[in-house]
């Protein structure tokens, strides 16, 4: 699915940002996505970018008054291990090795290891155009709730973040716009995310609106 969710980048509707730097600083910054998302498959792409990043109440801002919604994640880089993976399989594929001859240490492949090349990154993730938000099972402001983001879901009246266990966050509102950028340089993980993360089960637990009014915190 992850692999999917970063190669959809490049066919939907996803805006890419220009820039007008340098070439040097360009390839610098290359691994560094910068999208933007109007339509549902836009967000759906999106989602599956944000998948697993993490990030406490206090680092994000509902500003109703604004209409605007940001949340700095510690986001994993879904597009860069599509890559890596990607790389794997096709080397896999054309070495051909002697197992009754090559010590099987050398062969050992770890999912947590440091070097697999994975990587995370700060990034910002902000909704604008909104007319309302709720929050369910989120402790405004503090450092010490860690919240793990599911999914970006999209309705016709707005947008849910579901977050891992009974948080979420309802974004109210039509014609939201949804931008996604990275900050910074990416940092090696030790660990790529694996869980069950079929995007029509993950959609179908999504809070409905109703009951993210009746558990507004």
């Amino acid at each position: 699915m992850k692999k999917n969710c970063a190669a959809s980048a490049q066919r939907s509707n996803v805006t890419t940002a220009q820039t007008d730097e340098d070439p040097e600083k360009s390839m610098k910054r290359q691994q560094r996505i910068k999208l933007l998302g109007r339509e549902s498959r836009d967000i759906v792409t999106l989602s599956g970018l944000v998948q697993d990043a993490i990030f406490v109440p206090a680092d994000m801002t509902l500003d109703v008054e604004r209409k605007r919604f940001v949340a700095v994640l510690n986001r994993f880089q879904w597009e860069r291990a599509a890559r890596l993976d990607d790389q794997d399989a096709t080397a896999g594929s054309i070495l051909s090795v002697d197992e009754t001859s090559a010590p099987e240490a050398d062969d050992a492949r770890f999912e947590d290891d440091i070097h697999s090349g994975y990587t995370r990154s700060f990034a910002a993730l902000t909704v604008e155009g909104i007319s309302g938000a709720r929050t369910k099972a989120i402790k405004m402001g503090v450092r010490d709730q860690f919240l793990s983001v599911m999914a970006l879901v999209p309705d016709d009246r707005g947008l849910t973040l579901v977050c891992a266990g009974e948080a979420a966050i309802r974004l109210s509102g039509t014609g939201l716009r949804v931008f996604l950028e990275d900050l910074g340089e990416a940092w090696p993980t030790q660990r790529k995310p694996a869980h069950d993360d079929d995007p029509a089960l993950v959609a179908a637990q999504a809070p409905a609106l109703a009951d993210i009014e009746r558990a507004t915190s």
